[in-house]
């Protein structure tokens, strides 16, 4: 699944979109986000796809009463995945609730012989790119406080990301440039939806293996090297 990214700054947005959407609400960076830490993502919903809005990793549904069952959910809810969404009541916002959620990359393992070996993967052409998501609002009824959550859809692996995420065989839905606006598009059909919510092209893609200083206990992985390539002498090339 998706737990672990890379979140541009505004800069790379701004090039994204050739500044034709409103940035002003995004001001951070992450070289390295856990899912588990529930922070902001930079988000284009379809109710609002002029402005970028910061909304917390993990998505909890308007219905959810307490507030255990945020955490709960929140937890269970940072991926979706597209084979199972129209079924999934936590998910039923995507006929209506769909969103984009920014990266510059993500990171994932590949399993070989019982040892983890962790890889950034991101594509050729742009500095930054979309996921697919879903997002909701969620009211505490105990505090009133409004939260604004979102998570991320998952399909089946392309060829290169069954290589590294070789237990699971999944990788995020990802949009390019010039697709990623007809996933935010009002409207849209099941069957429509359900033909967008395909693998990746592997040609656009390129991973690369990291150090495992994405793992450390004693630095933090929030750091622009974490991102840079690390020989394995004993991995093979994908």
């Amino acid at each position: 699944m998706c737990y672990h990214k890379s979140v541009p700054d505004k800069a790379k947005l701004n090039k994204l979109f050739d500044n034709s959407v409103n940035t002003d609400k995004w001001e951070k960076q992450y070289h390295h986000i856990s899912g588990f830490s529930f922070k902001e993502l930079p988000v284009l919903t379809s109710e609002k796809p002029s402005h970028i809005q910061a909304f917390k990793w993990g998505l909890i549904p308007s219905w959810v009463k307490t507030q255990e069952q945020a955490k709960e959910s929140a937890s269970f809810c940072l991926n979706a995945k597209s084979e199972t969404i129209f079924s999934k009541p936590s998910f039923r916002t995507i006929t209506k609730k769909r969103c984009l959620i920014f990266t510059d990359g993500f990171y994932e393992w590949r399993d070989v012989n019982k040892k983890k070996y962790p890889y950034f993967i991101h594509l050729k052409e742009q500095d930054a790119f979309a996921f697919g998501g879903l997002y909701d609002e969620w009211v505490n009824k105990e505090t009133g406080e409004i939260s604004s959550t979102t998570s991320i859809i998952t399909t089946e692996a392309n060829p290169l990301m069954a290589k590294i995420h070789n237990l699971k065989l999944r990788m995020p839905l990802i949009f390019d440039k010039q697709t990623m606006f007809e996933w935010i598009k009002p409207d849209l059909s099941k069957e429509h939806l359900q033909e967008l919510m395909k693998p990746f092209p592997e040609s656009k893609m390129e991973a690369y293996t990291i150090s495992k200083l994405i793992t450390s206990r004693s630095e933090n992985p929030n750091q622009e090297r974490v991102k840079e390539p690390f020989s394995y002498p004993e991995l093979t090339e994908l």
